[in-house]
């Protein structure tokens, strides 16, 4: 099995990352007996639940965020990021969405049924809602799914797509009886198949490799949801959205939908003064606070899969690509010490997360930290065995001072985790230079090129956690190294990824998740830290919206009750 994966795909959290939430649809689920989504997840929301049709006929929601897109294709390696993704749900189909118990739902306003259909081989048959068209007029038609399963393939190198996890394993993909029909073959079993075409795009943009990756600079052209594109204002850094006239499903209550990209510290001043309608808290105490005690807006609070992590980077010409220094560090941070100082006032007892794969959520989470636990005095030897003895305050060998360069987005939250990290590593003597970087800077100017030694952000899991983390753990070949921001490589970790694909026992592939969690904590790949709060500070009235938990946002069905 053959997978390549984009440096910005799964990127889905980080810095003051949008907020959203979701009354989940309520089609049913596909009729697999043994999903590979988190099945056994407590379904918990708080999003003002309410019928959409009790709900005010108009009105706007505004979200802020932290840039605009560089590029609106969210399968595109410069598409892939939250923002893009969390516009792409209002105007673009999907078959499966997020579920609030941490599964997969079917997408009925796009499709009637996705069923496996045979084992040997795995045959997946798609049925297309007759009515779901795209903005251009054209149907939308099982060629919609084979155009896009070529681009993602990687069997043509000119796409440059997000990732070809999944895609690169379908044999082939046909018309049934009809052209509403598509049936799906995969050519190794693919355990995760609920999660493809958790987006689809219109073959008019994945048929044409220069359409595909520069098509959609400037915004999106064809779609096909319950929102449209009103205008995109690059210089008031804002996306307008607004009903789309052409909706075949239930009208949505809401008007408009702004994204507005907004700096953090700005956004409860915005919230106090009417400019916005919600902001994330995550762990900083402050938004905390300010949205306690302002008038109407209230905190909804609901487990997330979003946690905070610490990347370190193990490239060639790394400080940390030695294994043992790269230990050593790892050993001196105490990954329930950050979390104590980010969430204890929001969330008091949180603990830590101890798994690199399972978010806690998750019924198959272990947490395997003690691999390679907390340990100051074992990371102080460590560093001495190594030869970087004290000098002073701090570490140094050959004259060369042990520092190390920690990149944060400029968010108070990851401040926070970052003078943290700084204090344990300086007891150990390393020093740290702290970079704080604005957000729309953090990603292409010094993540992607590996311009650090540290970095705090966070990732978003999904309920295809294979699929999903597998360019996490990808070998870098040159400058093809997936979501693998920190290059560091876990023998045999690929491996087990493509078993896990490969494994429809959840039981099993729960048990591949942890093999792969303990090889991760054995390199120092990353550090998990902390669980998101999962808290948002929200103007009361906004129902179906809020803390979405592990479900999908549901613009569609978000309004403002009477």
């Amino acid at each position: 099995m053959t997978t390549r994966s984009s440096a910005a795909s799964w990127l889905r959290g980080g810095g003051a990352v949008v907020v959203a939430a979701a009354l989940a649809l309520t089609g049913c689920s596909s009729s697999q007996t043994d999903s590979p989504g988190v099945t056994g997840a407590a379904a918990s929301q708080s999003i003002n639940p309410q019928d959409p049709s009790t709900l005010q006929d108009g009105g706007d929601l505004r979200i802020p965020v932290d840039a605009l897109p560089t590029n609106y294709n969210p399968i595109q390696i410069n598409g892939a990021r939250l923002v893009t993704w969390q516009l792409a749900e209002a105007i673009l189909p999907s078959v499966h969405l997020d579920g609030a118990d941490g599964g997969h739902e079917l997408n009925t306003a796009f499709f009637d049924s996705a069923e496996l259909t045979a084992d040997s081989p795995q045959t997946i048959t798609y049925k297309i809602n007759d009515d779901a068209v795209w903005s251009n007029g054209r149907p939308l038609t099982w060629e919609d799914l084979a155009s896009q399963v070529s681009a993602l393939s990687g069997s043509d190198e000119a796409f440059e797509g997000y990732s070809t996890v999944g895609y690169s394993d379908v044999a082939a993909v046909e018309r049934g009886e009809t052209d509403k029909e598509a049936i799906l073959t995969f050519e190794n079993t693919f355990a995760e198949w609920e999660g493809l075409f958790n987006l689809l795009l219109p073959l008019e943009v994945t048929g044409n490799a220069e359409e595909f990756n520069e098509g959609w600079m400037n915004g999106p052209t064809i779609t096909s949801g319950p929102f449209q594109v009103d205008s995109i204002d690059d210089t008031a850094k804002a996306i307008v959205l607004e009903r789309n006239p052409e909706w075949w499903a239930e009208t949505p209550p809401l008007d408009r939908i702004i994204l507005r990209a907004l700096d953090s510290a700005a956004r409860a001043d915005e919230l106090a003064n009417g400019g916005i309608d919600l902001y994330p808290i995550g762990g900083n105490v402050d938004l905390y606070t300010r949205a306690q005690n302002m008038s109407g807006v209230e905190v909804r609070t609901a487990p997330e899969r979003r946690a905070g992590q610490l990347t370190l980077n193990g490239s060639d010409d790394a400080i940390l690509h030695d294994l043992e220094l790269r230990q050593a560090i790892a050993q001196a941070i105490d990954p329930q010490g950050v979390t104590d100082v980010v969430l204890g006032t929001i969330s008091p007892g949180a603990q830590a997360v101890g798994n690199h794969i399972l978010p806690p959520t998750d019924p198959g989470y272990e947490d395997n930290s003690d691999v390679l636990p907390y340990d100051p005095e074992a990371a102080a030897s460590a560093l001495e065995e190594l030869g970087w003895s004290l000098d002073g305050d701090f570490r140094a060998k050959d004259d060369e001072r042990l520092s190390l360069r920690l990149i944060a987005q400029s968010a108070p939250v990851f401040d926070t985790v970052a003078g943290v990290i700084r204090n344990q590593l300086n007891e150990v003597g390393v020093h740290v230079d702290v970079v704080s970087v604005p957000s729309d800077q953090f990603y292409d100017g010094y993540l992607l090129p590996g311009a650090f030694d540290l970095a705090v952000f966070e990732w978003t899991k999904s309920a295809s956690p294979f699929a999903h983390d597998r360019p996490v753990f990808q070998t870098p070949e040159g400058d093809d190294f997936g979501s693998n921001f920190g290059r560091v490589v876990v023998p045999g970790v690929e491996e087990l990824y493509d078993e896990g694909l490969a494994e429809l026992d959840t039981d099993r592939r729960n048990e591949i998740a942890n093999e792969i969690d303990r090889l991760a904590w054995e390199y120092a790949h990353h550090i998990p830290l902390y669980a998101e709060s999962g808290a948002y500070a929200v103007r009361e009235g906004l129902a179906n919206y809020g803390a979405r938990g592990l479900a999908h946002y549901g613009f569609a069905k978000a309004g403002w009750v009477k």
